[in-house]
């Protein structure tokens, strides 16, 4: 009974260890695989972590610059590694809070917005969405200041409690009062305090990871899709790093051992990443497979890709975070092939989404349509019925001005 007691929990200590192991590794990007997987073996004396043949094989023969070989030996530090670091105590003193944070990071996009749902954070982490609001809240301690608000006015307001310059009571308060209502700062100009708090107000980050924004970033896409006679879905091998496991002598000692098994656990692990990818990957050209011929995307949820594929929709949503697609349409992230029905129709909101962009593209610029005006002509077409706040939010996803500021910046082109 005692033997099997100890077999039962060293099972388990060897499944903790796997799953700590493998969510980070699926969650990492494509250019930072080979780094995580390095930061696992300074730990592991018996890990060799090296770039794949193929890698120099595609990528360093001709005359190779350089500069090219030197950029591939600089790092950066990322967003995603720079909060990580400082999802421990004091802001995040337990399991339970570090858990919902890191649920956090993995909804924070890379310009440091959050743009997740608490109530699903919530769902996961099986505890109250006002708890998870609350730690989100914590994010406010963190740098960059202003990282996991959900708007510019949160951003601004997080920034302006982290400021390290002297600010007196009446300045606080007008500033936070600007800030409330940034869209009409005009408005305050008159006020005495108005050249303190603007002097204030610049130094902040719009947005609020605009640091971490590497604007020459070469995106590594993890497949490549081909839809021609036949449908060729390809992992790009090349720039998944060899691992080696090195035995040099056999050993009774236990920590050797465990070592070992560790590092084979690892080449298992990873060879686990790639074919979790290859799966959903292959579920999304099926269910999008219009998209990739020229038509539109159709209603497709992660939920729904969990489902059929056996997993927990947050490691879906963690698998999917920083992947891409190469096809002959162009370099898209995973999360793009992901867009809800509309009414309960066979509908996407990515399709509405396009309309409405193809119906600003031709406006008459002397009349531009009001949000009224589109709804008016998404019934016409799609024989929909939608809220025109709809409409008016799809606008602002789009970065779309109303058509009253339009009309304004049609006539400064004109200038």
């Amino acid at each position: 009974m005692a033997q099997t007691l100890s077999t039962s929990v060293a099972q388990k200590q060897n499944l903790n260890l796997s799953l700590k192991m493998w969510l980070p590794m699926l969650q990492t990007s494509l250019q930072d695989l080979e780094k995580h997987l390095k930061n696992v073996s300074y730990e592991n004396p018996f890990l060799e972590i090296k770039k794949p043949k193929e890698f120099y094989n595609n990528f360093m023969p001709q005359g190779t610059s350089g500069e090219f070989i030197e950029s591939l030996a600089l790092y950066s530090e990322s967003l995603n590694d720079k909060i990580s670091e400082q999802i421990c105590s004091p802001n995040f003193p337990t399991p339970n809070s570090q858990k919902v944070a890191f649920e956090i990071l993995c909804d924070i996009n890379e310009e440091g917005y959050f743009e997740g749902d608490i109530e699903k954070i919530a769902n996961t982490c099986n505890v109250y969405k006002e708890y998870v609001e609350s730690i989100r809240q914590r994010f406010s301690r963190l740098e960059p200041a202003g990282v996991a608000a959900i708007d510019l006015s949160e951003s601004f307001l997080f920034q302006l409690d982290a400021c390290d310059k002297e600010i007196d009571d009446e300045l606080y308060n007008f500033i936070k009062k600007i800030i409330k209502d940034i869209s009409h700062l005009d408005k305050y100009a008159a006020h005495h305090r108005f050249e303190d708090a603007k002097n204030i107000i610049k130094y902040f980050n719009n947005p609020p990871a605009v640091n971490y924004i590497n604007t020459n970033i070469q995106i590594i896409p993890d497949f490549y899709v081909d839809i021609g006679e036949d449908i060729n879905v390809k992992i790009n091998h090349a720039y998944y790093p060899d691992i080696e496991v090195k035995d040099p002598f056999s050993s009774k000692n236990e920590t050797i051992r465990e070592k070992l098994k560790e590092a084979r656990d690892l080449v298992n692990l990873l060879n686990l990443r790639k074919s979790t990818l290859y799966k959903i990957v292959l579920l999304i050209v099926e269910k999008q497979i219009s998209f990739f011929v020229g038509g539109e995307l159709k209603p497709f949820s992660m939920q729904e890709l969990a489902h059929e594929l056996g997993f927990a929709e947050s490691t879906i949503s963690r698998a999917v975070a920083n992947k891409y697609i190469e096809c002959s349409l162009g370099v898209f992230p995973l999360k793009h092939f992901f867009t809800n029905a509309v009414n309960n129709k066979d509908l996407s909101s990515s399709q509405i989404k396009n309309y409405i962009k193809s119906l600003i593209e031709y406006e008459d610029k002397d009349t531009p349509l009001t949000d009224q005006h589109i709804l008016d002509m998404i019934y016409e077409k799609f024989d929909l019925q939608m809220v025109r706040r709809t409409i008016t939010k799809y606008r602002k996803m789009l970065d779309i001005p109303s058509s009253k500021e339009r009309k304004k910046l049609y006539k400064v082109e004109n200038l």
